[in-house]
């Protein structure tokens, strides 16, 4: 007899012995059956499906991460190529009222709006009498000229344009005139 026999069984049989004549129990072999321990068909095909529900959502977080870091990026550019423009506008030469536009490079265009701001009326006060000013009146004495710089940056396809504003006061000193003082000149502290 070949095979493998997991446990022994009780079987009923007469006993050749006789004694007291009972029976006695002879222990019997049962086959037992072969069992691999593996998954089945509906184990593998749900733990499968697990796992691409499971990638296909962490490939949904990656996709947004990496479109958002893009546009971050994007808008950083923005941002750089509207500092360079804001911080030349008035060095050399004066600001004056207009439009004009143009491009940083092949991705990024720009559109600049200066008009002039007029802040509010200045008013004349009296010092308070308990300050060392008392009794005079503070008043401003040079004008000078306000402008506001409106820029907008365009970046983006035909299908998805982006935009992003930019606005900034900017003070400049109004020429002199004949006939009125300049201003003392700026001397180095030694």
């Amino acid at each position: 007899m070949s095979g493998t026999f997991s446990r022994i069984a009780p079987h009923p049989l007469p006993s050749p012995a006789g004694g007291r004549g009972g029976l006695r129990i002879a222990p019997r072999a049962i086959p037992a059956l072969n069992k691999s321990g593996g998954f089945t068909l509906i184990e593998l095909v749900a733990a499968f499906v697990i796992f691409a529900v499971g990638f296909g959502v962490l490939l949904q977080i990656l996709s947004g991460a990496l479109h958002t870091t893009a546009q971050s990026a994007d808008y950083t550019r923005a941002a750089m190529w509207a500092q360079s423009l804001l911080d030349t506008q008035g060095i050399g030469e004066p600001l004056q009222e207009g439009a004009s536009s143009g491009r940083f490079d092949d991705h990024y265009s720009w559109q600049l709006n200066v008009t002039r701001y007029e802040p509010p009326p200045v008013t004349t006060t009296v010092a308070p009498l308990t300050t060392p000013d008392a009794g005079g009146l503070i008043t401003q004495n040079q004008q000078l000229d306000m402008f506001q710089l409106d820029l907008v940056v365009n970046w983006g396809t035909v299908y998805l344009m982006h935009h992003a504003r930019f606005s900034t006061v900017r003070v400049m000193n109004p020429p002199l005139q004949a006939g009125l003082p300049s201003p003392p000149p700026i001397r180095a502290r030694q």
